[in-house]
């Protein structure tokens, strides 16, 4: 006799005998919403840190403390500031010259070094603002400038540029050459990511053109809302190099930061003014953003579980981000179209870039060959180049600039 709540074992083979597709069937149920629920989640990570426009403004105009100032000596000069990290060990990222923003404040940092304790050391010059007390929570800004150019204690006169969805702020610094240079900015939406480079090519004799792009605040916004990785922005820089010819430039610079890259080279494939070019110099240039994505998203790491992001589910949210926000991958990769190059390029790029891979750069090097000059900077992060060296950068630029 079998005892109460359990069945015969012939009675369990005959049921798993007469319903063979149960256990398939559930495994590829909870397969089929792993990849359906993890693909509509990490399509709206996508989204919202790289295409939404609205998202991506907030988070970079929202300060982000990963240090906290714990002195600042004013009686000597220069000026020397600690900084305590709160984020642990931040590496290269906090060395050579980099900027200090806090809630009401902006400053200046060089020399910059961290100890083993994770203090940080530098020489500290107030930019705008009230220079910020001990226990001030601030966050280290790569870019070294303000977000608002006016701020940035740079020589450069406001315009508008008029472009396909109306006007345009922009900035220009004077110098006596013909030909003047543009500067595009990356997916911060801030020309403070180029800042850097006016002094360098104005110094060199070229009037600068710092460019905004539509969603920039203060710019009109894409009628979709989302960056567009070159593919609908390329028509603002357009404008930004039809307003220099107007105004007498004889041919045209250009350099683009991050995603500014691929502005630039979405420029190059598509407009009848690419032939104004140059030269091109672009910083940790987003020049296919697939690989972009799969090199952050490796990274990544499952909600709850803390496993690796596997690529599957990867290519899986990339699917549904094409359907869902009108990501056009193969138009991205900006790699294949080189043909349509024919003009000097200068390439900086950070070997610890976590942003944008360095690999992308290198593979342009190879397939340009002598057309482009790669500068690859040992330690450094996302647009870090001249951070670590800016005379070492600047004498790049000036090398390059004069060499045709």
């Amino acid at each position: 006799m079998n005892e109460i709540g359990t069945e015969p074992a012939e009675t369990s083979e005959r049921r798993r005998r007469r319903w063979p597709w149960v256990v398939p069937l559930v495994a590829l149920v909870v397969v089929a919403t792993f990849y359906v629920a993890g693909g509509l989640y990490f399509s709206n990570v996508l989204d919202e840190r790289a295409l939404d426009a609205v998202a991506v403004r907030a988070a970079t105009a929202e300060i982000d403390p990963d240090v906290e100032v714990t002195r600042l000596d004013r009686e000597g000069a220069p000026t020397a500031m600690v900084l305590r990290s709160l984020d642990g060990d931040l590496g290269v990222a906090a060395e050579g010259v980099q900027g200090l923003r806090w809630a009401d404040g902006y400053g200046r940092l060089e020399g910059t070094e961290q100890a083993d304790d994770g203090m940080i050391e530098g020489s500290f010059t107030l930019v705008n603002g009230d220079p910020p007390l001990p226990g001030t929570p601030a966050e280290l800004d790569v870019r070294a400038y303000p977000t608002d150019p006016v701020d940035a204690g740079l020589s450069l006169q406001p315009l508008t540029v008029t472009g396909p969805l109306g006007s345009y702020p922009a900035w220009l610094g004077s110098a006596a050459g013909d030909t003047w240079a543009i500067v595009v900015h990356g997916n911060s939406l801030s020309p403070a990511d180029g800042l850097r480079m006016v002094p360098i090519l104005t110094d060199a004799g070229f009037p600068t053109l710092v460019a905004t792009f539509r969603n920039d605040p203060g710019a009109p916004e894409d009628p979709s809302g989302k960056l567009r990785y070159g593919l609908t922005e390329w028509q603002d820089l357009e404008a930004m190099v039809r307003l220099a010819l107007a105004r007498g430039s004889d041919e045209v610079v250009l350099a683009g930061y991050s995603m500014g890259g691929a502005v630039v080279m979405a420029f190059l494939q598509r407009s009848q003014l690419a032939r104004e070019v140059r030269a091109v110099i672009l910083d940790a240039p987003m020049l296919d953003f697939s690989t972009t994505v799969d090199d952050n998203a490796s990274r990544e790491e499952l909600p709850l579980l803390g496993l690796p992001l596997p690529h599957s589910l990867t290519s899986v949210a990339k699917w549904m981000a094409a359907r869902r926000f009108g990501v056009d991958w193969s138009e991205l990769d900006y790699l294949a179209d080189r043909d349509r190059y024919d003009m000097r390029f200068l390439v900086f790029h950070g070997t610890d870039d976590t942003t944008v891979p360095i690999g992308t750069s290198v593979d342009f090097a190879k397939l340009l060959r002598d057309r482009v000059t790669l500068a690859s900077c040992t330690g450094a992060e996302h647009i870090g180049c001249w951070n670590l060296d800016p005379s070492a950068y600047r004498d790049a630029v000036h090398a390059f600039l004069g060499s045709g």
